[in-house]
């Protein structure tokens, strides 16, 4: 009977841990292994486009830069049932040490079927951390600064591309040739590049050891004593206090849990079923279908910046420049048509520099800088979060359409990168993947939202990137109107201010 009067929600015993030293340093440990992802994904670009003595046709490097974002929409699924069976500490800590070894075997391949093959079982693995550590950061702190932390987090990830390129500067600069007898290898700094690319993910995967599991997912599992030793701990290290000050004796998951010995297969059913059915189904469809818009529109459009920026540079320098972007591309578009009916595609070893120029560095660090200082900004605003995202996909629909009616490039400029302002409701969408859904599916939605994320991307490259060229107004119009779409289905999220109930949203 004294039990069960002293029985303490896990909620409540999470709230009496506050918030100090352990909650920051597992925010920015989480923090460098997003941008471990995102270095590794867009640094592995720059690899591509500099590594000339593997003499690479186009096609050849369409298919290596685009194998990574294969990967992670395979494997998505797979880390979303492991995180919600085995752990989210051991899925960080298993998927990023292999990934920094797959990464480092890279650069000693030999051919590029070879070094696209390891690099898709290298981003198989790393890309856990997309999703899984939002959701460890959601279940070990504090409902008040969940949403400010995860918005911290996405921040760094939005760097990343920046940081991928200020890495490869220096490390592209260098001028070095060392063979390594038996593997028929030259090893020069592009391939050194990639061990650089790497180090965030090793250094991330052995910080993250050091942190404890997720009390909430041990909770789930029935594990209550070891939860609440963990409560303990992080209570400890917060307030510098002794466990025993921790009030809590007994703790008690206000979740129904039923475990059964099943097969593989249909417990991967049992984990992410419930997501597709009612009460989920609206609010899993609804986020998903916001998820793909805001990925597809980002990183579609920050393949295609730099050239674009480079168009209206050599515009400029030629005082030439008229027109918004689209009459610059279909001129550029012109040019191309042309010159493939003229000269069929070939190995081309003398247009590759073997470097980055400082062009596209100033463009990775300026815009991505930019994205994640105004990200750092709405992370202050963690009670209007339906607010936040209605108003970002209307601006960046706004600039679809106003990009077109630039009459001159440096304002059709600025409201594509303004077109591009999806990115910051990233964040956003990941907190309401740990406010909207019980603990048991929490961690497959997430790994879910990645993989629809990056399917958008992988169609949207392909797709948009041919109809861009071609058809320019009227793919940024129809873009523009695919993202009002996006405006509509936010408009459904719950009230900013509501505690959101997982059982009845």
């Amino acid at each position: 009977m004294t039990s069960k009067t002293e029985e303490t929600s896990f909620d409540e015993a999470l709230e009496r841990t506050g918030n100090g030293l352990y909650n920051i340093l597992l925010v920015l440990t989480s923090s460098l292994l997003l941008l471990a992802i995102g270095v590794d994904l867009f640094g592995f670009t720059l690899v591509v486009a500099t590594a000339c003595d593997l003499q690479l046709t186009v096609s050849q490097k369409g298919i290596l830069a685009s194998l990574p974002f294969a990967g992670i929409i395979l494997v998505s699924y797979l880390w979303g049932y492991i995180s919600d069976t085995r752990g989210r500490r051991f899925s960080l800590v298993l998927s990023m040490q292999a990934g920094f070894v797959l990464s480092c075997l890279c650069s000693i391949t030999p051919h590029w079927i070879a070094l696209g093959f390891i690099k898709f079982l290298s981003v198989c693995f790393s890309c856990a951390a997309n999703s899984v550590t939002y959701t460890l950061v959601g279940e070990s702190c504090i409902q008040r600064l969940r949403s400010k932390y995860m918005l911290l987090m996405t921040s760094l990830l939005l760097l990343s591309p920046a940081v991928a390129a200020v890495l490869a500067y220096p490390t592209l600069s260098l001028d070095f040739e060392l063979p390594l007898p038996g593997l028929a290898v030259i090893f020069r700094p592009w391939r050194l590049l990639m061990i650089v690319l790497a180090l965030p993910s090793g250094i991330g995967g052995i910080a993250i050891y050091f942190f404890y599991e997720s009390p909430k997912f041990l909770a789930y599992l029935g594990k209550n004593e070891e939860s609440l030793e963990v409560l303990k701990a992080i209570y400890e290290i917060n307030h510098r206090y002794c466990k025993e000050d921790f009030k809590v004796q007994s703790i008690k998951l206000n979740e129904d849990l039923v475990k059964k010995q099943t097969s593989l297969v249909r417990r991967i059913y049992e984990q992410s079923a419930p997501l597709f059915r009612r009460p989920l189904l609206f609010r899993t469809l609804q986020l998903f279908y916001i998820v793909a818009v805001v990925y597809v529109t980002n990183n579609t459009s920050l393949v295609w910046l730099s050239h674009i920026l480079d168009l209206v540079r050599v515009s400029l320098e030629n005082g030439a420049a008229a027109g918004n972007i689209c009459s610059l591309i279909s001129n550029d578009a012109s040019a191309v048509h042309t010159a493939v009916n003229s000269t069929a595609e070939k190995f081309s070893p003398e247009i590759c520099l073997g470097y980055i120029k400082e062009n596209v560095i100033l463009t990775f660090v300026a815009t991505q800088t930019s994205y994640a200082f105004l990200n750092f900004l709405i992370s202050y605003l963690p009670n209007h979060r339906r607010c936040l995202v209605i108003s970002i996909l209307c601006l960046s629909s706004v600039s679809g359409v106003l990009l077109n009616l630039m009459p001159e490039p440096i304002s059709s400029v600025f409201f594509f990168m303004m077109f591009t302002c999806t990115c910051l409701c990233m964040g956003v969408l990941a907190s309401y993947f740990v406010d909207l859904y019980p603990t048991s599916c929490r961690g497959m939605v997430a790994c879910l939202s990645v993989m629809v994320g990056r399917s958008s991307t992988f169609v949207g490259i392909n797709l948009i990137g041919n109809l861009i060229f071609y058809h320019c107004q009227v793919t940024f119009y129809l873009w523009s109107l695919l993202v009002l779409s996006s405006v509509v289905a936010a408009w459904f999220l719950p009230p900013d201010k509501a505690q959101m109930d997982p059982a009845v949203v």
